[in-house]
């Protein structure tokens, strides 16, 4: 009996808490298991989020093109139709290369604005879908891309349409974006000789650029080309 109570004072050990090191590695994995799926999720909110603004950047990027096209196909109509003075050929043109003449000539630098030539411009030049379809019979308003009046686009609340932020769009009725859009044109003449300017392809090359939420500057560019119609 007393040998029994001897080895079990010896063998029983009294209770006691967590030492430093245990406490470190339980805090660390349970760090780690809270964190993970938190980094996970705030990666996928920021990647969706850049994903959303890339994808908008490519629609207005393909606006401005689309919004190029729709000049040509006017003035293309208008002149074979020969349904406004501007398009009255010269020099013994045909309607076709009056058309590509007068739309080439819209774009340079002119009364209503910046012109959109490289050469002529090398910040680009900007516009919106209100300067490019009020009024198709007369020169589209355009603006220099770094300026006030278009260096940034708003969102028009009523009918979701991108519009120039310091020309139309900075009251009431408009929601400012980060996005800046920049179109720069380069003629390029498939031959030489006097019928060059009728014969030139016109590359455009469109630049998105928005901030993301690091603050760091993204840019979506599409470049394309304009071919003269017969």
């Amino acid at each position: 009996m007393i040998f029994f109570n001897s080895f079990f004072k010896k063998t029983v050990r009294s209770p006691r808490g967590f030492t430093l090191v245990e406490t470190l590695v339980s805090t660390m994995i349970i760090t780690m298991v809270i964190l993970g799926p938190l980094t996970v999720a705030s990666n996928a909110s920021t990647y969706a989020r850049l994903t959303k603004d890339t994808l908008i950047a490519t629609y207005l990027a393909q606006e401005a093109i689309e919004l190029l096209r729709h000049q040509q196909d006017s003035v293309y109509i208008r002149c074979i139709q020969a349904t406004t003075a501007a398009c009255t050929p010269i020099n013994a043109e045909t309607s076709a290369q009056a058309a590509w003449r007068v739309f080439r000539t819209r774009l340079a630098s002119n009364a209503q604005g910046a012109s959109c030539y490289e050469v002529d411009n090398p910040t680009g030049c900007a516009y919106d879908f209100i300067d490019m379809t009020s009024n198709e019979d007369f020169d589209p308003t355009k603006y220099v891309s770094n300026q006030s009046d278009c260096n940034t686009l708003s969102l028009e609340d009523s009918t979701s349409i991108y519009v120039c932020t310091g020309a139309r769009g900075s009251g009431a009725g408009y929601t400012l974006t980060n996005f800046s859009r920049a179109i720069s044109i380069t003629s390029m003449p498939t031959f030489t000789g006097p019928d060059q300017n009728y014969n030139d392809d016109l590359r455009v090359t469109v630049t998105i650029t928005f901030k993301r939420q690091n603050g760091y500057l993204h840019q979506v560019k599409i470049v394309d080309f304009l071919h003269a119609r017969a």
